[in-house]
This record gives C-alpha cells, sequence and structure tokens, in this order.
C-alpha cells in the first residue's frame, strides 16, 4: 500500500486556518494599537493642559508681584514726599503766627548736669538738628568735639561721631558747631569747624566716614528739599550750595568781599532755607539778618542793625536764625539771653522766651545760640554756657 495515498487533513484548510488566526490577531493588535494611541493623546491633552494652566498661574502671580512691586513703589513715593519738609529744620506742621506764644517755664532736654564729658553732659554745645520721626536730636557738642544723639526724654546721650579727642583724623573732630542728617537720614553732615572741613558720618557704621567739603570755615548748615547742602563759609563772607549728585559748588549768598552792603556780608554764621530755597543768614558782625532769594544777585535786609541815628536798632550779636510759615524771623541773641521774633519790615524785635538778665536757673538762658521748632510748634534752644538744651512748649491756650 502505498502510504503517500492515505487520507490527511486538507491543506487548503489548514492554510486558510493559520490566515484567519493571523488576520484575527492582526485585527487584535490593531486595535490594542488604537486603544494606546487614544491613551497617549489624552495623556499628551493632559500634560498641555496642565502646563497651560501652570503657566497662566505663573503669569498672574508675576503680574500681581509686578503690581505689588509698582504699588509700593508708588507709596513709598509718596511717603518720601510727604516727610520731605521735616528733614530739615524748616517750618513745623503746626501754624504759627504773629500771636503764637510759647510757654515760660521752659524743660531741660539734653545735658543741664554741669560741663564735662560724660554721657549725661555737654561742654558748651552749638548747633543741633531735631528729629521728630526718631524722636531725638543730634547736638554739636563743641567742647568734647563730638556729635550726641539724645533721645527725647532720656537721661543721658550716645556719641554717634567723633569722641575720640580732639584731631584731624578722619574718625575725630576739632570743635564741631553744626550737625544736620542727610536727606535720607542716613548720614550726619558735621561743620568740622577747627579742621576747617565738612564732614559726613553713617548712622549705621561709625568707622564709615567721609570728606564733603575741604579747606573751609565752616559755621551754619541746612539742607532743601532737594537735599542740597548749604554752608556759610564765615571767612570768604559767603554762602554755598553743595550739590550732592555732582559735586557741584555754588556761591547763593555774599561772595563780594567783606561789607556792608546789600551784596555783600561780614562773617556769617547760622543759616536757614525755606521752601522757596530762600536762605537766611545771620550777618553776624554787620548785626544784621539777610535774606537772599534764589538767583539773586543782592540780599533783603529782614532784621537790621542800625537804622538810623534817631532809631537805632536793638539787635546785638545775633546768632541762631528760624522762619515759620509767614515768614516772621525768630533770633537768638548771644548777649541779651533771648528769643526775639522779628516781623517783616519791622525794626524791633517782639520778645518770645528767655530774661534780660543771664542765669542758670530754669527759665534764664545763658548765651543761646542755635535754635530749632519741632513738628508740634514747640521751641528748641541751645543753652551755650549752661551746657544744655532747653525745650518751650508751644502754648495752644
Amino acid at each position: 500500500m502505498n502510504i503517500n495515498n492515505t487520507v490527511g487533513p486538507d491543506e487548503s484548510t489548514i492554510v486558510d486556518s493559520d490566515t484567519t488566526r493571523l488576520r484575527r490577531l492582526y485585527e487584535h493588535f490593531q486595535k490594542k494599537k488604537l486603544i494606546w494611541i487614544i491613551v497617549f493623546i489624552i495623556f499628551i491633552v493632559i500634560i498641555i493642559t496642565i502646563s497651560t494652566s501652570t503657566v497662566l498661574s505663573n503669569k498672574t502671580k508675576r503680574e500681581k508681584v509686578v503690581t505689588a512691586e509698582i504699588t509700593t513703589t508708588r507709596t513709598t513715593t509718596i511717603t518720601t514726599i510727604t516727610t520731605t519738609t521735616t528733614r530739615k529744620r524748616i517750618t513745623p506742621s503746626v501754624i504759627i503766627n504773629n500771636n503764637t506764644k510759647w510757654k515760660q517755664n521752659e524743660s531741660t532736654i539734653a545735658g543741664g548736669n554741669g560741663q564735662g564729658n560724660k554721657s549725661n553732659q555737654l561742654s558748651r554745645p552749638s548747633g543741633f538738628y531735631v528729629d521728630d520721626d526718631d524722636h531725638s536730636i543730634y547736638i554739636a557738642d563743641t567742647g568734647n568735639h563730638r556729635v550726641v544723639r539724645w533721645e527725647f526724654d532720656a537721661d543721658e546721650g550716645v556719641v554717634v561721631a567723633g569722641g575720640n579727642e580732639r584731631g584731624d583724623k578722619i574718625d575725630q573732630l576739632y570743635g564741631p558747631v553744626d550737625v544736620i542728617l542727610d536727606k535720607e537720614k542716613k548720614y550726619i553732615i558735621i561743620c568740622d569747624q577747627g579742621n576747617r572741613r565738612v564732614v559726613e558720618w553713617s548712622l549705621q557704621d561709625r568707622h564709615d566716614q567721609e570728606i564733603l567739603i575741604d579747606s573751609i570755615a565752616c559755621y551754619g548748615l541746612a539742607l532743601d528739599d532737594n537735599g542740597d547742602l548749604y554752608i556759610s563759609d564765615c571767612e570768604r563772607h559767603q554762602v554755598r550750595r553743595w550739590q550732592e549728585e555732582d559735586g557741584e559748588i555754588t556761591i547763593v549768598a555774599g561772595g563780594n568781599g567783606q561789607g556792608n552792603h546789600l551784596n555783600q556780608l561780614d562773617f556769617p554764621i547760622y543759616i536757614f532755607v525755606d521752601e522757596c530755597y530762600s536762605v537766611y543768614i545771620v550777618d553776624y558782625s554787620n548785626n544784621r539778618v539777610m535774606k537772599w532769594m534764589k538767583n539773586t544777585i543782592e540780599g533783603i535786609l529782614i532784621a537790621p542793625g542800625e537804622v538810623s541815628d534817631e532809631n537805632p536798632s536793638s539787635m546785638f550779636d545775633p546768632i541762631g536764625v528760624i522762619v515759620d510759615h509767614i515768614g516772621n524771623v525768630y533770633l537768638s541773641n548771644y548777649n541779651t539771653h533771648q528769643i526775639t521774633r522779628w516781623l517783616p519790615g519791622a525794626i524791633e524785635g517782639t520778645h518770645i522766651v528767655g530774661e534780660n538778665e543771664g542765669g542758670s536757673i530754669i527759665v534764664r538762658l545763658q548765651y543761646s545760640s542755635d535754635l530749632s521748632f519741632d513738628r508740634h510748634g514747640n521751641l528748641y534752644v541751645v543753652d551755650t554756657d549752661n551746657n544744655r538744651i532747653q525745650k518751650f512748649d508751644i502754648d495752644l491756650d
């Protein structure tokens, strides 16, 4: 028997069966692939959605941050503008006029413990600066060659410049006679008279000092709203303005030699700058106060010396000067121990505080020098020979 003739499965049937399985398997994989593609697409969509949301969220946050920064900047700017006039000895917020009075029972707010160099003592103080924002005053403690910061109601002061004996080194002072703070209140500016220079000391770091102007017989200092510094040069008989940005120095008063003409000065000492950039100058040797308006070539006689032989002025040896809202001038007088108010055009001053005779009792001044108001209208006076700073409260009754 031929074995090849044995009956077996149909080969075409087998092939068809295999082809069917392969097709089914292929269709299965195709369906599975489609499912994976769909899943992958959904996954990509989710990723894109999350990324877009994150970007938008971050953008919103950044916009909020920028807005906050802009708001903060604007707020800071407004605050700066509001507080600019408190950065110098200028008119207080309380309106002071011809009828304003001050209580005569003065109080000692610094020194008053005899002449000395202890923390609760002063030695022949001269100029000073009232810092309302920090509730303190800065005093040129001339005899101790230092500047002292004295908080209101404190029993003693803290040395913030000098205090390293008399000398001409960068960390020493020699007879400072006036002091103010810069516009940002980060530095003390000092008239270091004995060393013939104007220096700057950092309030944050006592080792940070700089000479701003050298070879100048400075006496009085003032600051305007722009932060420009004014300095009286008593030897050159002029007042200069120093601009911090470029260091430019300009003569704003005097500069025409020593004399008593309206375009001259004779030993100018303490000064005051108002909001219109007019400079009020105690023209010491001429026994007068001059007002030099901005960009003028001569001054205006505000508080005169001797007007005529028949009508002489009572003013003699004026020292400190401040001005109120309406242009009244307040003067300390070295020999009469009084503070007087001079109305515009007056030839006589009106007694404000102090006595005809000097002394050391609480209601007397002994050779007063610099003056200042605080923002409440209280009056401060340097009582030089009594080695103290006196405060006269404004009388609102």
